[in-house]
């Protein structure tokens, strides 16, 4: 009896190191630039501190409107602090607040022109 050897053609399907290597870095560009949008949205995005900040700013804006007093000052109110400016134009005053957090960083702003009630 004659002995055959038994043999096995067939090609494995492989990928070359160079197209790991493109895939890897077309996966990385795609989820940086995710992280990056993701960052944004966060960063931009309306916070319970930026919509109480706003409160207090329109509340002191109706305080500073009705009151008589025109001077520039620095208020703390709750856990912020409010920067307010007002500039005189004549018949005119511009009312400018900003609020502050604890690590001094912007949250809101609002100005208005008002007019003077003298």
């Amino acid at each position: 009896m004659a002995r055959k050897k038994l043999t096995i053609q067939t090609k494995v399907n492989a990928s070359t190191i160079l197209e790991v290597v493109v895939s890897m870095v077309i996966i990385i560009l795609v989820f940086g630039i995710a992280m990056m949008i993701y960052a944004n949205v966060v960063r931009m995005s309306l916070s319970v501190k930026k919509i109480k900040a706003q409160a207090i700013l329109q509340q002191t804006l109706l305080q500073a409107e009705q009151t008589n007093d025109r001077s520039t000052q620095s208020l703390m109110i709750d856990e912020f602090r409010i920067e307010q400016e007002i500039k005189p134009y004549g018949n005119l005053a511009d009312i400018h607040l900003t609020a502050y957090d604890a690590n001094q960083e912007k949250i809101a702003e609002v100005e208005k022109i008002i007019g003077n009630n003298e």
